[in-house]
């Protein structure tokens, strides 16, 4: 049997947490799970369902192949630090996205 550390095991339960709350987000319609969105918001739900849903999903599956990485391999210390910024840029994309939107786009 695998044994698998404590790193492996805590990227691969945050990669399965993460694609499961995207995959409700965009299939299911679950916007209340993001933080400071309602339905007065000037984009429509379908648009922050499909944005938002897809950044946490494309999230959670880096995470989880990350996780499943570690526990294969030894990867380098910094590969953390490149995950996390990775991240924070798709994040600031997803903002970016919704703060831009207008009917015209879509």
């Amino acid at each position: 049997m695998i044994e698998l550390s404590s790193g492996a095991l805590e990227w691969l339960a945050v990669g399965c947490l993460l694609t499961i709350a995207g995959a409700l987000i965009k299939f299911r319609g679950w916007t209340f799970l993001l933080a400071g969105y309602d339905e007065t918001e000037p984009v429509p739900e379908r648009v922050v369902q499909n944005v938002a849903g897809n950044t946490v999903l494309r999230v959670g599956v880096a995470v989880f192949v990350v996780g499943i990485l570690e526990s294969a391999t030894n990867p380098p210390s910094s590969l953390g630090v490149l995950v996390g910024v990775a991240i924070v840029l798709d994040v600031l994309r997803m903002v970016y996205r919704l703060n831009t939107w207008s009917p015209q786009t879509t």
